[in-house]
């Protein structure tokens, strides 16, 4: 059973995302939210803190096999390397990027 939250999960999705980068997986474990369920919350906050002339920074996802950057904007990590079919990737991170 979860705890109850005080914050809304955009506000505690926000306040995770003030320190060094995480991946969806690591959000989702901060927050109490399915890892899924990341994303579309993510998109909803890039607009938000956009507004207020800040914005959502990605750090795309890399082969750990041959170093490839995966240049992507979606938040999911993709399943395979393109250069070398290697399924070791990093996954992509996410931090806020202040002005």
């Amino acid at each position: 059973m979860t705890q109850p939250r005080s914050a809304t999960v955009r506000a505690a999705l926000e306040a995770a995302l003030r320190g060094p980068p995480r991946s969806a997986k690591e959000l989702s474990a901060a927050v109490g939210i399915p890892e899924r369920a990341v994303g579309p919350h993510l998109e909803h906050l890039a607009r938000s803190v956009a507004a207020r002339g800040e914005r959502l920074e990605l750090l795309p996802p890399r082969c750990v096999a041959c170093g490839f950057v995966l240049v992507s904007d979606r938040a999911k990590r993709p399943s395979r390397c393109p250069a070398c079919r290697s399924e070791r990737l990093e996954p992509p991170r996410f931090r806020l990027a202040e002005p």
